[in-house]
């Protein structure tokens, strides 16, 4: 329960993010040379992980008396796209892939980086963040190296969309419910790339640019190929 500050960019936080990327790789690379009863494997494999990771960060929460409908409905971006990346996985709709790889990518990430952990390294509440929050980062890239999923270049101005009309309906939702989902509200309490800024509602107007060359950043890479 003891609170306590997370070593940002320590070893250990540096050790999670390469163990990460070397299951990440390994995941990536098994399901493209896997046939597809082994790729329906991996992908319940993913699923399975990502909801016991959901599942007992609430389970935790509740059993310590910390959980409340202000911080723990899941309504913040990685927390509705852990369920879409679930049910993406399982169904792979066209319309799951595009948000799995723009938002699970785009917004994942940034938590991987500066994780939402109170409770300092190797804690519960660290090793779920940079779990859960990896796992959408590598499904993400699982959706064009294994799915096939490929963007358009209209796929990220609709992501942007998408996450502005998100933050217009979480506005009021937050002032009724006393809430800070989708941090339009005010800064997150740990660091995260919004210190770089300045305070309500400023940082929000100054994040848009930010939103609109990480979509765009995730499409170049298939420019060419779509162009062409």
């Amino acid at each position: 329960m003891g609170s306590q500050p997370l070593d940002l960019f320590g070893p250990a936080h540096l050790l999670a993010g390469g163990l990460l990327g070397l299951i990440g790789l390994w995941l990536i690379r098994a399901g493209m040379a896997a046939d597809e009863s082994g790729r329906r494997r991996l992908r319940i494999g993913l699923i399975a992980t990502i909801v016991v990771l959901r599942a007992a960060k609430h389970w935790w929460k509740a059993s310590v008396g910390m959980w409340t409908v202000q911080t723990d409905l899941g309504l913040h971006l990685c927390g509705i796209m852990s369920w879409i990346t679930v049910y993406g996985l399982w169904a792979r709709r066209p319309w799951t892939l595009h948000l799995m790889y723009f938002f699970g990518i785009a917004g994942a990430v940034q938590a991987v980086i500066t994780p939402d952990a109170t409770h300092g390294v190797w804690h519960f509440t660290f090793v779920e963040t940079m779990a859960s929050h990896g796992l959408l980062v590598i499904a993400g890239i699982w959706a064009v190296k294994v799915e096939g999923y490929r963007p358009t270049a209209r796929d990220p101005w609709l992501a942007l969309g998408l996450l502005n009309l998100y933050a217009v309906v979480m506005y009021p939702f937050n002032r009724l419910l006393g809430s800070n989902y989708l941090y339009v509200i005010d800064k997150p309490e740990t660091a995260s790339i919004l210190d770089f800024f300045p305070g309500w509602p400023w940082y929000i107007l100054l994040i848009e640019p930010v939103a609109i060359a990480l979509f765009l950043a995730l499409y170049l890479p298939f420019r060419d190929r779509v162009l062409g």
